[in-house]
């Protein structure tokens, strides 16, 4: 059969060389599907589709389905002969031609895209790769068939995301890929797919891969192809070496080893002997470990992957690492740098590669994790020699990894992607701060402070201000896809799984997302001031913050919270200063747990003094502050520091009564967030609906509307919301354009996600995310639970008080606990009576606070009724523009002129 299909292609071609005969069209494609089921060389297969490419030309003069099917079928073989100018040109030729010919075969376009994301990947490109990938499921899944294509695109996609470290999309995209597939009956793709959700769920620490893995070895029959035997069993080692099943994983990991082996899959090879070699290491057996890494070399220099080999490399590394063979460590860690194809050569155990080299990386969770390894071992080289040139090495190779962390962070999409990163990398700003520590290098310790925390925040606003340097046009497209985004992200949670309806809004959002990351792409490439701005590396230094946010009575105090100390950065305007800190977790635990009971018994009372004074004395008293203003960065935990005790012989001694308390997520917020410079519309903004329609179930709130009628007294031009009018749609018309915003109303932070309530429904985080160019300055936030929510590693509690922050309102009052709502009321009105003094924000509360303690009798002088409350961001006082003033000057200057218009009348006419 491949013999009499050669002939016929053969005389086809000669006979299509006769310079009088055209063939049609059809049997012009018969030729090229014959050439492609053939079995000649691949020079003979490009000289015979070359011949026909002549032929098409000649006679038609429109390119067309055909024409693209042969240069289709040529670039696939330049790829196979790594000619791969070729292979993507002529690819893309074909491409374009079957996206815009009159004559054309759209279905064919999920081959050609699969095609390129293919030939991308080998070139380590991967940006582009899953563009391409992407756009072959996108089509794929639209065209019956087709779909085997698109499975093929998800199964490279998420394992080229896997290798990549970004676990959370290569779960994510499994996860769709395994719906599809089980949708068409496609054992084989569900086999490979439920496989590679299982190895990102490994990485991802998630106990659940060993469900997902056994079910797909029960799917494995004699028949099944050896590869997905495999790959299955691959995985199920993996998760008998998290489970600590020791005997059964190296059983798996050695047979693994032995299938590729005898299939001469060098690469696969290199692999096996990674995860077991790393097995070794997890479970203290660093000499096996050491045999392994050693035999993955092999593996790895047959494979000619340099990304293996220098994983290899990496591993060895850490196996002399645990060894206490620094120096072993830092020579296999610079060689595993040096073997990336980065152009990076320097040998020497203190050079590290530069910026243009590292934006060139395509892995870029392998430089990272190189680089931060070698740091580690630097540090620990200087904690031992104590020579200071160790210690200055790995402060500049942290500066680096740092480097490569935002590099990384650009290549995310999502905020799951981006928290998991956070927290994975914290361990590296620990060691960085612990180095700048032992070299006394303040400035270099704000610098990992900083980078450490808050980067999604910072990430955002720098989005905002970049979109001031966009055309109206773009802002409002990019605006419009994060609309439809959310809109089909609730279709979604809507919809019951495993259902058509769930299945076909996880395809719409998919392509809605992806939508969103093309456009994102194109405004970086087509606005390079945009560019600039919205990928800004600089972090906040201690002279910036000097200059741009601490008023002369202020100080910064930033916290960085490992298990049994608290490295403390102290910047004010006299200097800057670094502390570590001993104190007790349990301590600084149990007192938080305790702050929001309204009651206590004698005995837990006299605990709760106990616990309030020693967290002060850990972490506030070694500070020696003197009284004044002060803004906490916090980290870990939200710590309320005016509620400390700071001694326990009287009852109310709060660290109130000394400073004026503000928080920040990071320094670099408060330097980002710019204040409104437009007029708002209203200076004062209050909502309180008091009573909710009937079906959300929630408890109504006497004395909101009263409270924030007296509230407005104190604003000269405002509009309050109440009743029905507090509503979805009129809170988010007018918010954007009133000063100062009161909010009285529910909120929760139970669920998967933060809520706030008005009264006709609710609003979630992504819908305030929506919100642009406010002019609000202020947002106080009197709801139950408004600053609590879920507490991500290096970012802070994910709050709707953060979410408005991520809207750009520069300052957020908010709640971390429920309220009673007679303290709230009393609370909120001394605060604005304050603000319309002309205090500062920090000032004003801490005002308020006060005046409430001197009122109260001893029961409600407790936290619970008066702490719960605080500012997050900006503590300049509220300004307000100056109200426009009837024109004097100018109708004097015309009722000048009109009568001096009048004498000369009179006198000369």
């Amino acid at each position: 059969m491949i013999l009499r299909q050669l002939l016929l292609c053969s005389c086809l071609a000669c006979y299509f060389h006769a310079p009088a005969q055209c063939p049609d069209r059809p049997a012009l494609m018969q030729a090229v599907i014959a050439i492609e089921q053939s079995a000649a060389d691949n020079t003979s297969k490009l000289h015979q589709l070359d011949s026909l490419l002549a032929i098409q030309k000649r006679c038609y003069k429109v390119k067309d389905s055909v024409y693209a099917r042969i240069v289709h079928r040529m670039g696939n073989i330049y790829h196979l002969e790594q000619s791969w100018d070729n292979a993507i040109a002529y690819t893309k030729d074909a491409i374009a031609v079957n996206s815009t010919a009159k004559d054309r075969q759209e279905p064919f376009l999920v081959n050609s895209y699969f095609n390129l994301g293919l030939f991308y990947d080998k070139l380590y490109l991967y940006e582009e790769s899953y563009h391409y990938f992407d756009s072959c499921i996108l089509l794929g899944i639209r065209f019956p068939e087709k779909t085997a294509i698109a499975l093929l695109a998800f199964e490279r996609s998420a394992f080229s995301l896997y290798n990549n470290g970004q676990y959370q999309q290569a779960k994510n995209i499994s996860e769709l890929g395994i719906r599809v597939a089980h949708s068409m009956g496609d054992t084989l793709s569900e086999i490979a797919l439920l496989a590679q959700k299982a190895q990102a769920m490994v990485a991802l620490d998630d106990t659940a891969a060993a469900g997902g893995i056994r079910k797909a070895i029960s799917m494995l029959t004699p028949g099944t192809p050896e590869a997905y035997r495999i790959v299955c069993y691959t995985v199920y080692a993996a998760v008998c070496g998290k489970r600590r099943q020791e005997k059964e994983a190296v059983k798996w990991y050695r047979q693994v080893l032995r299938w590729n082996e005898a299939a001469a899959r060098w690469n696969e090879c290199a692999r096996n002997t990674l995860d077991l070699g790393n097995f070794y290491l997890d479970i203290r057996q660093p000499a096996q470990a050491m045999t392994c890494y050693r035999q993955g070399i092999q593996y790895a220099l047959k494979s000619a992957d340099p990304y293996a080999l220098a994983g290899v490399y990496n591993n060895i590394g850490s196996a002399c690492w645990n060894l206490k063979q620094y120096r072993e460590a830092l020579a296999h860690y610079q060689r595993g740098l040096n073997i990336l194809p980065i152009g990076f050569k320097d040998s020497s155990l203190t050079a590290n590669p530069g910026y243009a080299q590292l934006r060139h990386v395509n892995n870029n969770y392998f430089v990272y994790t190189l680089l931060s390894n070698k740091a580690e071992s630097l540090l620990e080289l200087f904690r031992s020699t104590g020579q200071p040139q160790w210690g200055k090495a790995a402060l500049q190779t942290f500066m680096v990894a740092d480097l490569s962390v935002d590099l990384m962070r650009w290549k995310q999409y999502g905020e799951p992607v981006q928290l998991y990163w956070r927290n994975r990398t914290r361990k590296m700003y620990a060691q960085a701060i612990e180095t700048s520590y032992l070299l006394g290098d303040a400035n270099a310790a704000c610098h990992f402070f900083e980078k450490s925390r808050a980067v999604l925040l910072n990430d955002k606003l720098n989005e905002l201000g970049a979109r001031r340097l966009l055309p109206a046009a773009a802002a409002a497209e990019e605006q419009q896809l994060r609309v439809r985004i959310n809109a089909v992200q609730q279709q979604v949670e809507a919809r019951a799984p495993g259902t058509a309806a769930y299945e076909e809004a996880s395809r719409q959002l998919f392509r809605e997302e992806k939508a969103l990351e093309r456009f994102i792409a194109g405004l970086e490439r087509r606005h390079p001031g945009y560019y600039r701005y919205k990928y800004d590396t600089s972090a906040a230094t201690p002279a910036l913050i000097r200059e741009h946010i601490l008023a002369a009575d202020q100080a910064l105090l930033s916290y960085f919270m490992a298990d049994s100390f608290a490295y403390v950065l102290q910047v004010a305007k006299e200097g800057t200063r670094l502390y570590k800190l001993p104190y007790t977790k349990q301590d600084l635990e149990a007192w938080l747990d305790l702050l929001d009971q309204p009651a206590f018994t004698t005995t837990a009372y006299n605990r709760y003094r106990k616990l309030s004074y020693a967290v002060y004395r850990q972490l506030f008293a070694p500070l020696q502050l003197r009284a004044g203003r002060v803004i906490i960065s916090g980290d870990e935990y939200f710590i309320p520091f005016e509620a400390l005790l700071t001694d326990t012989t009287a009852a109310n001694n709060y660290l109130l009564r000394r400073h004026a308390f503000s928080y920040t997520y990071a320094a670099g917020s408060l330097l980002k967030q710019q204040r409104p410079v437009a007029r708002a519309f209203y200076r004062f903004l209050g909502v309180a609906p008091e009573e909710y329609a009937a079906g959300m179930q929630l408890q109504p709130l006497p004395g909101a509307a009263a409270s924030v009628g007296r509230i407005r007294r104190n604003y000269r031009r405002g509009r309050v919301l109440t009743g029905p009018q507090a509503n979805r749609q009129h809170f988010l018309a007018q918010l954007p354009r009133s000063n100062v915003v009161q909010l009285y109303t529910h909120a929760s932070a139970a669920g998967a996600e933060p809520v706030l309530y008005l009264a006709d429904t609710s609003l979630r985080l992504p819908e305030i995310g929506l919100l642009e160019d406010t002019v609000t300055s202020l947002i106080i936030l009197s709801s139950c639970e408004s600053g609590a929510g879920k507490l991500a590693r290096g970012e802070g509690v994910l709050s709707l008080g953060r979410a408005f922050s991520m809207a750009g309102i520069p300052a957020v009052i908010t709640s971390l606990w429920k309220i009673d709502n007679k303290a709230t009321y009393d609370l909120t009105e001394k605060l604005h009576d304050a603000l319309a003094g002309g205090l500062p924000k920090d000032v004003a509360l801490q005002q308020a606070r006060l005046q409430y303690l001197a009122q109260q009798e001893m029961d409600r002088q407790l936290p619970y009724y008066w702490a719960s409350a605080v500012l997050i961001g900006d503590a300049a006082a509220v300004t307000h523009p100056a109200a426009s003033r009837f024109p004097y000057g100018y109708v004097l200057t015309g009722l000048f002129f009109l009568a001096l218009i009048i004498l000369l009348v009179r006198k000369y006419f």
